[in-house]
């Protein structure tokens, strides 16, 4: 896709033509938080709660699970220390991607592929309305989706409180569905990213989190890939 059509590579390659640009007009510049050579964590525009982090591929790619096994096993090592820092700095949190496939409408207006992390209290987890709404199947981690879901269908990828993953295959849902249902959860109205203006706990968040991401030589190896080494980069 054309960096000059997707919100995400335009703001991931330098450019100003982008969500995070004009709501904030470079102060600050950037909102990452850690970046490698093949992903970016960001604040999510239209915070649930402080500390609601983005896990985005540098590259386009519509889902998660579509992307080739060494990014995906990257993304799943990612995100084992994206909850490490977020129980450090705010408890427990959840994870959730809807991954679009077939050209469909992603689920916040946002067809490029990403991986919310919102921290929560156990009691305000949503994962039990989840699977009375959609069938559901309880995977080992993110690598697991595409043996799980046929490779033409959008899904659902969930990590509850516990840790414990789903995925669940879905045809339409409404736009930003969970994000709305996490919302609701929490108490706080604001659940429309595309409404959001200036928001203190982005700039919180940011200010919270930066530096507290360890590179890739300190992450855990999962299924026994080494992962290059990287050191992070804080903007």
């Amino acid at each position: 896709m054309p960096i000059d059509l997707c919100d995400f590579c335009n703001e991931l390659s330098g450019g100003k033509d982008h969500a995070f640009a004009r709501i904030y007009r470079q102060q600050p510049q950037s909102r990452t938080v850690f970046r490698s050579s093949n992903f970016a964590v960001i604040p999510s525009i239209g915070q649930i709660v402080e500390g609601h982090l983005l896990l985005v591929p540098i590259n386009h790619y519509t889902a998660i699970a579509d992307m080739p096994v060494g990014l995906i096993l990257e993304a799943v090592a990612l995100q084992t220390n994206i909850r490490t820092v977020l129980t450090k700095s705010y408890g427990s949190s959840v994870f959730f991607e809807h991954g679009i496939r077939n050209g469909e409408p992603g689920g916040c207006g946002i067809d490029h592929a990403h991986l919310h992390a919102v921290p929560l209290a156990a009691s305000s987890d949503p994962v039990q309305l989840l699977k009375q709404q959609h069938a559901f199947k309880s995977i080992n981690d993110i690598s697991d989706i595409s043996r799980q879901i046929p490779f033409n269908a959008s899904y659902l990828f969930y990590e509850e409180i516990t840790g414990q993953k789903w995925v669940f295959e879905t045809d339409w849902i409404p736009s930003q569905y969970v994000r709305k249902l996490l919302a609701e959860t929490v108490g706080n109205d604001s659940w429309n990213w595309r409404e959001c203006g200036r928001e203190k706990t982005l700039i919180q968040t940011i200010e919270r989190l930066s530096n507290q991401f360890v590179s890739h030589a300190a992450w855990p190896h999962h299924h026994g890939l080494q992962l290059e080494t990287n050191s992070s980069t804080t903007m």
